[in-house]
């Protein structure tokens, strides 16, 4: 029988700083969740990479995946990556340490006091940290699950790079022997952002993700898109470098997990977050960096200040900080009246962000380049509507159901804002429009993956 392997050393290790998933996690985590509950799904495996010359772990993904709601610390133990009794994990420490600036010195004093009191009494260093024992865990340990090494797979199994897992020197290895004996190796594309657009990224990321699209010609029988946007770059991409590889198109799902179309009910875990139900408010869903257009978005708001004055509502951004926001922060710190009018929730929970889609007036997204945008067809199943820009992938996501804008037009970005905040009977009209519209499910878009997994020969 074909085995389908998917790999998420990237998963992994994102796990370990990481409490909360973000966009590319949650995709990977609820699709091999449901192809490993369907018929067949006993033919759905895991692995990943623990160092760079052992084989990859493997384990059965219905064992790993099953129906409980994600939680790091319980993903790494039911691998055996991480242990309470151990002092702390690497995300345990590094939530401990957000707590002080970024670059200081007590930042560094407090880690290496921390690491220091682990070896040498390890239920101090959990205390020291602010954390539970584990007899005080509010849930036994999650069962291990059974894993082994693989070395070799068998040619009529199918290899499937889900995530962004970049130059995994193991991971790659196993690829490149497969792919040689006639293996079919899937490597799924989110964005080409760092290769098409470099000056949205750190330097170490463009290189990074440019040696990875190089390299992976040598060893990819079919790259999966999650836009059409996407592939026609990808295409684009294999067309210079002389490679026949094919490419398909998978769109992304709207459905958030756990809650139903159109659903109000959700209750805050962060007293922050709940303390905005008797608040307007529009709501901005990622992390906040450049290319997300934070800036713009805040450029935009100093406008309706100035025209709505008290009637604004307050503009709410859910998202962790990334990279390259001097600006976002300067604006602020320059601007006391629009601070006052401006929340970040940093690390919202899923139950976070499912309240602040159902509570806030709509949702704006203003970002310059994505692969696909998660967040707009988030708000769209809670049916909210969404001021989006017109960039990329993002008219794929709701099509007519929302409107678009030049993201880089702070006028029109302004224009467009306001009108939906003047005219409430505009926004019921669209909500009601959203709210009777199709949408896709994780289970919708985790079949139409593996009916793609499932073609090995042309698309």
């Amino acid at each position: 029988m074909s085995r389908q392997y998917f790999d998420i050393t990237d998963l992994v290790r994102f796990a370990r700083t990481n409490r909360n998933v973000s966009g590319i996690q949650r995709v990977q985590i609820r699709v091999i969740r449901h192809l490993a509950a369907t018929p067949g799904g006993d033919d759905v495996f895991c692995l990943f990479a623990v160092s760079r010359f052992a084989p990859p772990v493997v384990c059965r993904a219905g064992e790993l995946f099953g129906n409980e709601e994600y939680d790091a610390g319980r993903f790494l133990a039911a691998l055996g990556l991480e242990r309470t009794e151990d002092g702390f994990s690497e995300r345990e420490l590094y939530d401990y340490l957000a707590r002080f600036p970024k670059r200081s010195l007590l930042r560094v004093v407090k880690k290496v006091e921390a690491i220091l009191l682990r070896r040498v009494w390890p239920a101090a260093a959990r205390r020291r940290l602010g954390l539970l024992a584990a007899a005080e865990q509010g849930s036994p340990a999650p069962a291990r699950v059974h894993t082994w090494r693989v070395r070799r797979l068998e040619t009529d199994d199918t290899l499937i790079l889900l995530g962004t897992n970049w130059n995994v020197a193991t991971i790659e290895r196993l690829a490149k022997r497969f792919f040689r004996r006639g293996g079919e190796v899937v490597q799924v594309v989110y964005d080409l952002i760092p290769y098409r657009h470099p000056e949205y990224c750190i330097d170490s990321l463009s290189r990074k993700f440019n040696r990875f699209l190089v390299t992976s010609t040598a060893f990819t029988s079919r790259y999966i898109c999650i836009s059409e946007a996407t592939r026609r770059d990808m295409a684009a991409f294999l067309a210079e470098h002389g490679s026949a590889a094919r490419t398909a198109t998978w769109p992304l799902a709207h459905e958030f997990v756990g809650y139903g179309r159109n659903t109000r009910g959700a209750v805050a875990t962060n007293p922050a977050v709940a303390a905005l139900a008797d608040r307007p408010f529009v709501l901005c869903v990622g992390t906040i960096e450049v290319r997300k257009n934070g800036i713009g978005l805040l450029r935009a708001w100093q406008q309706l200040l100035g025209r709505l004055g008290d009637e604004i509502p307050l503009l709410v951004f859910a998202g962790k900080y990334g990279w390259k926001i001097d600006d976002f922060r300067a604006l602020l710190a320059a601007d006391e009246k629009l601070a006052a009018g401006v929340r970040v929730i940093d690390r919202a929970s899923d139950a976070d962000l499912a309240f602040l889609y159902q509570h806030c007036l709509f949702h704006a997204y203003p970002s310059l380049a994505e692969g696909w945008g998660l967040p707009v067809g988030e708000a769209a199943w809670f049916g909210k509507y969404s001021v989006v820009s017109s960039r990329s992938s993002l008219p794929e996501v709701c099509g007519p159901l929302i409107d678009y804008v030049d993201p880089e037009n702070v006028d029109k970005l302004a224009a467009a804002l306001e009108t939906v905040i003047r005219k409430p009977d505009l926004r019921r009209q669209k909500e009601a429009a959203i709210a009777a519209a199709p949408l896709r499910t994780w289970a919708d878009t985790a079949a139409h993956f593996g009916s793609l997994i499932a073609r090995k020969t042309a698309l």
